[in-house]
């Protein structure tokens, strides 16, 4: 319990300290997230809700460290736990329309420890942007690794108007294995002269091996940009992937 306020604390003083960012480029956001669960011998659904933040920090002329993290908290008929996730990407730019690199991710839910690595590539198309990447895990309390592989298309229909969608294929392998499906769209419009925005997501889930699970989310919420549009957001490198969404299995 301790390690999940002392992580919920780090977020929200983030968020409070985001304009001392000003210079760098990133954001603080806040959600609800609702998810619908069905298995063939259960069904559950429940809300959570999560605060977020990120920011990339330019190191020398092309590389750049991105900092994101987040606090779910949940209680509901699927979870009643608070779970901490934090990644550190090191990314640099090729030319002016790539970016590669690696991170390191963790997860600290309420009583276990979910590590991860994995490689990114990000390809600048004008107003698209096409990402890739593939990461291994550990999960301490299952004694298991993970492993994913994940892709999204962002479009820009302007500067401050994004929609996206993705597709992600995780793998768990303990005593058992299983393998897991995702899909998402979703989107984000910054409103005109001002660092806010709304954003929303949704993402289906099916998973053969863990009793034929349909997972069914949809987020909504709100979040506060520095450093420029959404669009000079994800060139900078400061919307890379978040810990809590790396691996497919967990329904946030």
């Amino acid at each position: 319990m301790k390690t999940q306020l002392f992580a919920a604390a780090a977020v929200l003083a983030f968020a409070v300290s985001a304009p001392a960012f000003a210079q760098q480029v990133g954001s603080v956001g806040a959600a609800v997230n609702y998810t619908d669960v069905d298995t063939r011998t259960f069904g559950a659904d429940g809300t959570s809700v999560q605060i977020d933040g990120s920011v990339a920090v330019p190191v020398g002329a092309a590389w750049t460290v991105t900092v994101n993290g987040d606090v779910s908290v949940s209680d509901n008929d699927i979870s009643d736990e608070t779970v901490a996730s934090g990644a550190v990407h090191l990314t640099t730019k090729i030319g002016d329309t790539w970016r590669v690199g690696g991170f390191t991710a963790l997860s600290r839910p309420s009583n276990d420890t979910l590590w991860a690595v994995g490689a990114e590539a990000h390809k600048y198309l004008g107003n698209v942007t096409l990402s890739g990447l593939a990461a291994y895990g550990q999960s301490n309390d299952l004694d298991a690794d993970l492993y994913a592989v994940r892709g999204e298309a962002r479009y820009f229909v302007t500067d401050d108007f994004r929609l996206d969608g993705g597709l992600g294929y995780s793998k768990l392998d303990t005593l058992v294995e299983a393998e897991a499906w995702d899909a998402s769209l979703g989107g984000e419009y910054k409103f005109a002269n001002t660092g806010w925005s709304t954003f929303g997501k949704y993402t289906h889930t099916e998973s053969e091996d863990l009793a034929d699970l349909k997972s069914d989310a949809v987020k909504i919420g709100v979040r506060y940009t520095f450093g420029g549009s959404l669009k000079a957001r994800d060139a900078a490198g400061a919307d890379l992937i978040d810990a809590g969404t790396l691996f497919g299995f967990g329904v946030r």
